[in-house]
């Protein structure tokens, strides 16, 4: 048996049981013992050191997780060699070769994410601009952590390991219930099997261009639209087709043009709080949609991501609650008014369309997470998800305020903006166009990030436009900004 020194102090914060660990590490790491060196058996340690012979089979336990030691039952604990780490090789061989001979559609979400990654590394590396009107997330000092944690620790009691395991791969029944009240308030008349809870509604145009992808087929989308979307379409094989968008919504003349003309999959569509332009469309402009998409059999993917933010006054309810002829397939998500991380989205059909993706979905995650599921239940049926949404109104509408306020007085003549009833996003149009890399390159002694106009444009090029975001920033930080951005704006427009 190898002697082994460990000395113990009771003074240090390090548990007694890691002190041993960490010594018998450095003591098998320095070649102190060798591979094979037999260690006492716990109990005898235990006398040795004058402790508790748990805490030495607590040690030896880790010890033996981390690959130090191996046992035998019934026989001695023996110092094990560790396998060395391999050394990282730049110059290994790549699978890019593979990688490379599959779709240009694969192709085309690396270059969109390659365009989003320079922004993201930055700030990962602390390199942030000082003001954030880019960003479409809630601002985190808004997050209501106290009320969040109240149904965290709820769940963890009330149902253990069961909250921890698979969830029903439609979601969390008791969350689909909510989800369909919460609904059926917007005038949708909807059932908890009519819902399918996603990864967040990014998760819904994923599975939804999966369902409906077919050789030749096209998605129409509004000109600008969500800029994620885009690719993630293309990806899915469905080419992207553009439909100019005006003052009161999609081009409805150039979509029954463009209709005529294609093969669509549907159309892609936010009727509430467009994103990036802010616009919300007149009911009006609803009913011709929904008559010209119903007489070409065409299905309607309603995005309704910021369909709570509605703090602006009278808002037209969703596409969904007059859809009498069933061809509106409806988005919603949590991220946009309470955690982006939590990942909780939905989609809403009549059932044979859900069970259609719920089989996609099935055999691509097996279920949305669980646990979350149920804290987000718990958390609405508190009464706290009303509370929190009560609470951003009363701010995002003064936000508003302050923000086309602020454009109003420092904004150059010849730039104009929109004017949401809702949302979180202004869309700003410029007297000539720039690419996106000149323009955050031009506003970058600002220290005002902006979202450029160019990747929510199908066809993208340069673009005189740029959507600022009030989500993250506060009343007196959304004056500042803006007045930076007015100066700079002034300095090339």
């Amino acid at each position: 048996m190898a002697p082994i020194l460990i000395q113990l102090s009771r003074k240090k914060d390090s548990p007694l049981y890691r002190q041993i660990v960490d010594q018998v590490k450095s003591s098998i790491d320095a070649g102190d013992l060798p591979p094979g060196s037999t260690l006492p058996p716990s109990r005898q340690l235990a006398e040795q050191l004058g402790i508790d012979r748990s805490t030495v089979c607590e040690a030896y336990a880790e010890l033996q997780a981390l690959g130090y030691l191996r046992s035998r039952p019934g026989s001695y604990h023996y110092a094990e060699k560790r396998r060395r780490e391999v050394a990282y090789d730049p110059q290994r061989p790549s699978t890019i070769a593979w990688a490379e001979q599959g779709s240009a559609e694969s192709s085309e979400v690396l270059r969109a994410y390659r365009e989003f990654s320079p922004r993201r590394e930055a700030r990962a590396a602390g390199d942030n601009p000082r003001f954030d009107l880019a960003s479409i997330d809630p601002d985190p000092r808004l997050y209501p952590l106290r009320d969040f944690r109240r149904s965290v620790r709820h769940v963890l009691d009330a149902a253990g390991t069961e909250c921890l395991q698979y969830g029903d791969p439609q979601g969390y029944e008791p969350l689909r219930e909510t989800i369909a009240r919460r609904l059926r308030l917007h005038g949708i008349s909807v059932s908890k099997d009519e819902i399918l809870v996603t990864h967040g509604a990014q998760q819904g145009i994923d599975l939804l261009a999966r369902l409906f992808s077919a050789p030749g087929r096209s998605a129409v989308v509004e000109s600008p639209t969500y800029s994620f979307a885009l690719p993630l379409l293309r990806f899915n094989r469905l080419e992207v087709v553009g439909v100019p968008m005006t003052p009161e919504g999609m081009d409805l003349d150039g979509l029954a043009r463009t209709l005529g003309k294609i093969r669509a999959a549907f159309v892609y569509t936010m009727p509430n709080f467009h994103n990036p332009t802010g616009i919300t469309t007149a009911h009006r402009h609803r009913e011709r949609l929904l008559d010209l998409c119903f007489r070409r059999n065409v299905p309607i993917v309603e995005d309704g991501f910021e369909e709570e933010m509605k703090y602006g006054g009278p808002v037209a309810l969703p596409l969904k609650s007059i859809d009498a002829g069933q061809i509106v397939v409806y988005l919603g998500t949590f991220s946009k008014v309470l955690f982006p991380g939590l990942r909780i989205g939905w989609i809403t059909a009549d059932k044979e369309l859900i069970g259609r993706l719920l089989a996609i979905k099935r055999f691509s995650d097996l279920t949305t997470n669980a646990f979350g599921q149920r804290v987000m239940h718990r958390f609405c049926e508190l009464g706290l998800y009303d509370r929190n949404l009560r609470r951003l109104h009363r701010l995002f509408k003064r936000k508003m305020a302050v923000a086309l306020e602020a454009l109003e007085a420092s904004f150059p003549a010849g730039t104009t903006w929109t004017r949401p009833s809702g949302g979180y996003a202004i869309w700003v149009t410029m007297p000539k166009k720039f690419s996106a890399g000149d323009l955050l390159r031009r506003l970058a002694p600002s220290g005002v990030d902006v979202s450029p106009g160019e990747p929510y444009f199908p066809r993208g090029g340069p673009s005189a436009h740029f959507r600022l975001s009030i989500a993250r920033p506060n009343e007196a930080e959304i004056g500042e900004a803006i007045g930076r951005l007015g100066r700079a704006l002034r300095a090339f427009c």
